[in-house]
C-alpha cells in the first residue's frame, strides 16, 4: 500500500523532531542533536515543529488513505504524498533548527496546506 510507506517516511521524519525535543530538554543521550549552543527560545520552535507535524500528519494520512482505497491514481498519490512529506521536512527543518529561513516556512507551509486541500477537494468532488 502507498499510504504505508509514505507513513513510514513522515514517521521517520517525526521520530527525528521528537528526538531534537528531547535533546533540547536536556537528555544527554540525545543533546548531540542540540547543534551547539541554542537560543533559549530553541526549545519553544522545537516543541512547535513537533506539535504542528503532530497536527497535520494524521489528516493527511486519513485523507491519503481514503483516497488510495476510492482509486486515485498511483501517480497521483505519489506526487500528492510526496510535496507533502518535503512541504513537511522544509518546516520542520525551519521551525526545530534554523531561527528563520522564509523559504522554507512559506514553503513547507504551501507544501502542507495544498496536498491537504487537493485531497479534501477531490474527496468531496468525487462524491457529489
Amino acid at each position: 500500500m502507498l499510504t504505508a510507506f509514505y507513513a513510514s517516511v513522515l514517521c521517520v521524519l517525526f521520530i527525528f523532531l521528537s528526538v531534537r525535543v528531547i535533546g533540547l530538554r536536556g537528555n544527554p543521550v540525545f543533546a548531540v542533536l542540540s547543534f551547539g549552543k541554542d537560543r533559549p527560545d530553541a526549545l519553544e520552535r522545537a516543541v512547535r515543529a513537533h506539535g504542528n507535524f503532530a497536527e497535520y500528519t494524521p489528516l493527511f494520512l486519513i485523507l491519503l488513505y481514503l483516497a488510495e482505497l476510492a482509486g486515485m491514481t498511483d501517480g497521483t498519490l505519489h506526487t500528492v504524498a510526496a510535496s507533502f512529506c518535503v512541504g513537511r521536512l522544509m518546516h520542520g527543518v525551519c521551525f526545530a533548527v534554523l531561527r528563520r529561513n522564509l523559504f522554507l516556512r512559506v514553503g513547507g507551509t504551501v507544501l502542507t496546506l495544498f496536498p491537504l486541500l487537493f485531497l479534501a477537494s477531490w474527496h468531496l468532488f468525487s462524491y457529489l
